[in-house]
């Protein structure tokens, strides 16, 4: 049983392997539900899951694995070199940067001559990798096991793109290997022209051969800079927030005050032309239930047709209603109001403006009552 599960593990193991070399992401994604060793080696021992992905430029693939927790930081078994080490000396831009995302990526972390990815990545010409190491606040002039610089390694290659970004970013042309040969004489050795002039110029400028300390004391003040503009963008922020709360709640005490004057202001009808038309109608139906034909005269009904429209209703408020909505339904909703006001006031007392304003305010006042209080949508 035991060799059988053994063989069934080393089967989905083998797998996986040739998903991640095929890049194939759905098998991948399968076989890591199961029981896999994500950060198993290949039959030589050297490369892991990850490292495989990296060579084969697999940005998707190197997504899944380390987002299914391969370990990131693994070295490998001939060089000593880490993902993003492979990644570095491709110029995978890419895959470099899924990489830099991991939080527990150590970017320090060397081969086993001592160098990190930002030596390799200098030593390819990968200026945009170095600028995305240099932003992960690697140092610009760490050493390798013999004393040489990122800068030392584009020198040596003439890289030029490199050794621009470097010296951007406060490298020194001058700081001497254990051997005693720096950038700049490194270049000069062999023969990149145009590398010895964009260093010697470097130097002219800066007049003085080491500038890391320099460069570091001004990183920290700008840190300090940074961090007292952004600690005021907060203050900031926080005192304009409360600004506009103090302007919300003043503008909305005075838009309320000067809704009640206005209010307050309105004639009868002109308040009335401001309510819904079915509080209006039910104000109308409620008080003048018993002149309903009067009312429907004054509306413009002939006897015959509101005997038509009232022939098989008793009550005379149901009589009202069904007069009502026959005439909305002829003139519309926007000139059903005016209709009745005009009518009503033609009849008399008690159908007059004040008396349907005070009948739409008691029922408003019935329905919050029934409601509890709460705010009504007519």
């Amino acid at each position: 049983m035991w060799g059988i599960r053994k063989r069934s593990y080393q089967m989905r193991q083998n797998q996986l392997w040739e998903a991640v070399k095929i890049s194939d992401i759905q098998t991948a994604m399968r076989l890591l539900k199961m029981e896999v060793n994500i950060n198993g080696r290949d039959k030589h021992g050297i490369y892991t899951l990850l490292m495989k992905a990296c060579w084969n430029n697999d940005p998707k693939m190197v997504e899944l694995l380390v987002t299914n927790s391969a370990d990131i930081n693994e070295t490998s078994g001939k060089g000593g070199w880490t993902a993003l080490i492979i990644a570095a000396a491709n110029g995978r831009e890419e895959i470099a940067s899924e990489l830099l995302k991991a939080k527990d990526i150590n970017i320090m972390q060397r081969d086993i001559f001592g160098r990190t990815a930002i030596h390799i990545a200098a030593r390819c010409n990968h200026d945009t990798i170095v600028k995305r190491l240099l932003s992960r606040s690697t140092p610009v002039d760490v050493i390798d096991n013999d004393g040489c610089t990122p800068l030392w390694y584009a020198a040596y290659n003439g890289a030029a793109r490199c050794v621009t970004v470097l010296l951007k970013h406060g490298a020194c042309p001058q700081y001497a290997s254990k051997s005693e040969v720096s950038p700049v004489h490194i270049a000069k050795e062999r023969g990149h022209r145009r590398v010895v002039e964009i260093m010697e110029k470097a130097i002219r400028l800066r007049c003085h051969p080491y500038v890391l300390s320099h460069m570091t004391v001004t990183r920290q003040q700008d840190q300090q800079k940074i961090a007292d503009l952004q600690r005021e963008v907060e203050n900031m922020k926080e005192a304009l927030t409360q600004s506009v709360s103090e302007i919300e709640v003043t503008t909305v005490n005075e838009i309320q005050q000067r809704e009640e004057v206005a209010e307050s202001n309105m004639s009868d009808e002109s308040w009335l032309l401001s309510q819904s038309p079915e509080d209006i109608m039910y104000a109308v139906r409620a008080l003048g239930c018993d002149q309903w034909s009067d009312v429907g005269l004054e509306l413009g009904y002939t006897l015959p047709e509101l005997t038509s429209l009232t022939s098989t209703i008793t009550a005379p408020h149901c009589k009202l209603h069904a007069i009502l909505i026959a005439k909305a339904a002829a003139v519309g909703a926007s000139n059903i109001v005016l209709t009745i006001l005009r009518a009503c006031q033609r009849i008399g007392f008690p159908i007059c403006a004040a008396t349907i304003k005070d009948e739409v305010i008691r029922r408003h006042q019935r329905l919050r009552t029934q409601t509890g209080g709460q705010h009504l949508t007519w």
